[in-house]
């Protein structure tokens, strides 16, 4: 018997005793079609027609679902399809958006979550004729989701009736939403979100900085990076359908409640590139005797702070929402080059919306404690508000821009 058999032993035991105890299921994700409703359709001019209908996603299994992927294709069915040019969104009403893109969510176990289907159709000879008909035509909705098991895939067959649809004045829709802004920071502040442009794969971090603090920052200033975007920068993270989980990764996630990103078998499999085969097996053992003890975040301690801050699909704004997120390389050598390049002193930190600070380095340790009470109303934010980078002013320096 090998010596990573041995270790894994008490860890699959572990794993055993969670089934037994509190019996794990899974996500069962389906489009509620017996829930097709509201079927609409307009006439925005002469030559073109919009129909519209909603259904629901409908989680009926035991454990939260992440819809990676969805959209929705109008079945060929000949030339009568083509001539009429259409054009298919799958629209999320919590997350509109005008470019289609289909931003990765969660549906709770148990809960339904509506979409939207919107066809664009385009007939030169006239758009009431031509839908009319149409008559029955059939919509394929494709979709891709995981819980605590690997990718599942469906496609389901919706068939339809141009008959069914209710005319409705042109324009009524959902709103789509402006681009989200910095969060509103009073003028006395301490801190001053600075918005970026989409940090991509390959940026320079310490370039990036000092782009964006000419000219704004102050001597006595500190600049705090969000975590996942030097990660971003630096190219770690892994597109989740290029991960391909060990044995081990789909056991050991059932150890993890759902709010871990580690019940992820994509996160926690990057986990294990991370830091090890052993050491995550060392992790799993001190949980399970941590727990015999009554004790919480003995895996943590073990396992690092490099698993500690994986970001799991969602984690992070379009489009590297459907990609597991790594901690950064390097953090200390980042925050010190960008000392030397710009000036002033720099962190690298994670932040929520619940008030945690999490330093992951920082130039000058003796200001931690400020860089935690700053930072605690997450003024970096957890959406798309684009602003990664906070200048934390110095004590002398609060309210000059």
């Amino acid at each position: 018997m090998s010596w990573t058999t041995m270790l894994a032993l008490p860890a699959l035991a572990l794993v055993g005793f969670e089934l037994v105890v509190h019996r794990l299921g899974d996500a069962r994700v389906r489009l509620a079609q017996e829930r097709l409703e509201d079927l609409r359709v307009d006439y925005p001019d002469e030559q073109h027609a919009r129909l519209r209908f909603a259904v629901p996603f409908r989680n009926s299994g035991t454990q939260q679902g992440l819809v990676i992927d969805a959209e929705a294709r109008l079945q060929p069915s000949g030339p009568r399809y083509s001539d009429l040019q259409p054009v298919v969104r799958l629209i999320d009403p919590a997350h509109p958006r005008q470019d289609g893109y289909w931003e990765a969510c969660i549906v709770p176990a148990g809960a339904e979550m509506p979409v939207e289907v919107e066809i664009w159709l385009t007939a030169p000879q006239g758009a009431r004729q031509a839908v009319a008909e149409l008559g029955e035509f059939r919509v394929d909705l494709l979709y891709k989701f995981y819980c605590r098991t690997p990718m599942q895939y469906r496609r389901e067959e919706i068939v339809l009736h141009t008959g069914d649809f209710r005319e409705v004045p042109a324009g009524e829709g959902p709103a789509v939403p402006l681009e989200p802004t910095p969060r509103p920071v009073p003028p006395d502040s301490l801190v001053l979100p600075l918005r970026t442009h989409l940090l991509r794969p390959g940026e320079d971090v310490v370039e990036v900085c000092a782009r964006y603090l000419e000219g704004v920052a102050r001597p006595g200033d500190m600049v705090a990076l969000a975590e996942s975007a030097v990660a971003i920068m630096q190219g770690r993270l892994a597109y989740c359908e290029d991960i391909h989980p060990r044995y081990l990764a789909r056991r050991l996630n059932r150890i993890f409640g759902m709010n871990s990103s580690l019940s992820s078998v994509y996160a926690l499999e990057m986990a294990f590139r991370e830091v090890g085969t052993c050491r995550i097996l060392l992790a799993t053992t001190a949980a399970l005797i941590g727990r015999l003890l009554g004790r919480s975040g003995d895996f943590y301690r073990v396992a690092g702070r490099r698993v500690a801050v994986i970001d799991d699909c969602t984690g992070t704004l379009p489009p590297f929402d459907k990609h597991v997120v790594l901690s950064p390389a390097r953090p200390q050598q980042v925050v010190e080059e960008i000392r030397r390049r710009t000036g002033i002193d720099a962190t690298i930190v994670d932040a929520n919306d619940l008030g945690k600070v999490d330093v992951l380095s920082i130039s000058d340790p003796s200001r931690r404690v400020e860089v935690e009470e700053a930072l605690r109303p997450n003024p970096q934010g957890n959406g798309g508000e684009m602003t990664p980078l906070v200048l934390i002013r110095g004590r002398g320096t609060a309210g000059s821009a």
